[in-house]
């Protein structure tokens, strides 16, 4: 098996950005590393979207 795609958003709190964090949360070949947000600065991305 290869290693998993790691990937890092920039924006994650705007519209394109929450759609491309559920994209990138439920495929089975990427690992999501970090998400930036000036929004939600400091806070774990689940606790403010705990749909993913």
């Amino acid at each position: 098996m290869a290693d998993k795609l790691r990937a890092v958003v920039v924006g994650g709190s705007g519209y394109a950005g929450i759609e491309l964090l559920r994209l990138l949360s439920n495929h089975p070949d990427v690992e999501l590393t970090v998400v930036t947000s000036e929004r939600y600065a400091g806070e774990m991305v689940y606790s403010v979207f705990p749909h993913l």
